[in-house]
C-alpha cells in the first residue's frame, strides 16, 4: 500500500507585485503540467502579514498516495517551482523573498524540510 506524504512549499515575498507575478508564474506550471485540470488550484490566495508588508502563499499537498500520476505531476511542478524561485533570488540579490518546502504525514518517515532560502 502506498503513502500519502503532505509535500508543500510555503513562499514569502517583501513586495506584492512580486509575489502576485510569482504566483502567476506558479499557477500556469500547473497549468501546464499537471493532468488534473484543476491543480492550479492548489496555489493558495497571497496573505498580506498584519505589519512589515511581507506576502506569503503557498502549495498546497495534492493529496495523492506516493507513485501515482498526480502526485508525480506534484513532484515535477514542486522542482521547477523551486528552480523558479531560485532563478528569481539569482538575478535579484535585494529580492526579499524566503520559502520553505517540506513534507510531513508519511507514516514512514518523520516530517522533513527539503528546500529552504
Amino acid at each position: 500500500m502506498k503513502n500519502i506524504k503532505h509535500h508543500t512549499i510555503i513562499i514569502t515575498v517583501k513586495d506584492f507585485k512580486t509575489a502576485e507575478k510569482i504566483k502567476n508564474e506558479i499557477s500556469i506550471l500547473f497549468k501546464k503540467n499537471m493532468e488534473a485540470k484543476n491543480g492550479f488550484e492548489l496555489v493558495s490566495p497571497i496573505i498580506p502579514g498584519l505589519i512589515n508588508n511581507y506576502y506569503s502563499f503557498f502549495i498546497s499537498p495534492d493529496g495523492s498516495k506516493e507513485g501515482y500520476d498526480l502526485s508525480d505531476d506534484g513532484d515535477k511542478i514542486r522542482e521547477k517551482t523551486i528552480k523558479l524561485l531560485d532563478k528569481y533570488l539569482m538575478s535579484d540579490s535585494m529580492l526579499e523573498l524566503n520559502y520553505v518546502e517540506l513534507y510531513y504525514g508519511d507514516e514512514n518517515s518523520i516530517p522533513r524540510i527539503l528546500n529552504y532560502k
